[in-house]
């Protein structure tokens, strides 16, 4: 596959990895980069001056360990009113997130045996694939972090959450008895349900 054609396919975004599969040589690379005045977002990945960047997707190319959640995660599945600013993530406790941080990113951090419970892939607004907590896991983070909300965001959350055609009360079960808050969730939608 030419060079073209992959910055093309990506809406613009060009990784080093992706042209490495196709046999693509640094110098061939490099050139491509300076010929089509790509901007360097990160080691290995490049923009296009063009491009309309896709914020969440860039942020988990840089950081693959980070997951969509809280406020984030409540936005990408209609469990919010609001767009988060700024985008919330989870990482492992023994991660070190600095630059995430610094890059202005919202990070939380978790046991590791948490750390991928509740994870799924889904499009972000901009249509590429991202790693964000489904919504069960996420009812659990708002459940856990209720303190630190917003009440009217809280009893948004909780109420779409309830009136909801594709909740699983089973699962956010499971995911609550692992997280040791099972009452706590009880207790939050016990009145709504």
């Amino acid at each position: 596959m030419q060079l073209e054609e992959l910055l093309e396919k990506n809406d613009g975004l060009l990784m080093r990895a992706d042209t490495l599969n196709h046999g693509v040589s640094n110098g061939t690379f490099y050139n491509f980069v300076k010929k089509k005045q790509l901007q360097k977002i990160a080691k290995g990945v490049y923009l296009a001056p063009d491009a309309y960047p896709d914020e969440m997707y860039m942020l988990q190319t840089r950081y693959p360990r980070a997951i969509f959640s809280h406020d984030t995660a409540l936005y990408l599945h209609d469990l919010s009113e609001r767009e988060p600013v700024p985008l919330s993530v989870t990482v492992p406790s023994s991660y070190n997130a600095g630059s995430l941080s610094e890059g202005g990113a919202r990070v939380h951090y978790v046991k590791e045996p948490w750390y991928k419970l509740g994870m799924c892939v889904m499009e972000s607004p901009e249509g590429n694939p991202i790693r964000v907590y489904d919504r069960e896991r996420t009812i659990c983070d708002t459940v856990r972090k209720r303190s630190a909300m917003e009440p009217s965001a809280f009893n948004y959350a909780m109420r779409s959450y309830a009136r909801s055609r594709n909740k699983d009360l089973r699962r956010l079960g499971e995911y609550a008895e692992a997280m040791n808050i099972d009452s706590q969730v009880r207790d939050a939608l016990e009145v709504l349900l």
